[in-house]
């Protein structure tokens, strides 16, 4: 092969390469969803807790920043459990006195088919019920 045939095949294996990296940008973008939800669900006395979800292909991170209260970590994990995800990583912190910061790290089953505004709604509601 001579020089330019050369440098032709590498400017067009370049460009290839360009479209692919786009392609798989695209495809992270459309794939990596965020939903940070504080509406307002319950009783003018209760603090709402903050809770934020992302998602990449099947892994799940929940932040959830809330007021202590006995068995929450349990209850939060039962619920993710019957939602067909599995807790792969979990961790609990105390800010403050009475507020709690968990982080949940969790795959998707087969029968996982909640959008992520749909599992912060089911995630607060599993905090309120008693």
């Amino acid at each position: 092969m001579d020089k330019s045939s050369i440098l032709a095949n590498a400017s067009s294996y370049v460009k290839e390469l360009e479209q692919r990296v786009r392609e798989l940008e695209q495809e992270v973008e459309s794939s990596n969803m965020e939903v940070n939800s504080n509406e307002y669900c319950c009783g003018p006395n209760e603090i709402v807790p903050e809770i934020k979800v992302r998602a990449l292909q099947n892994d799940v991170l929940i932040i959830i920043h809330c007021e202590k209260q006995k068995g929450i970590m349990l209850k939060i994990l039962s619920h993710l459990e019957n939602l067909h995800l599995s807790v792969v990583n979990s961790s609990v912190l105390r800010f403050g006195k009475s507020t709690l910061d968990i982080t949940i790290i969790a795959q998707m089953g087969d029968g996982y088919n909640l959008t992520l505004d749909q599992l912060v709604k089911t995630i607060r509601l599993a905090i309120f019920s008693h």
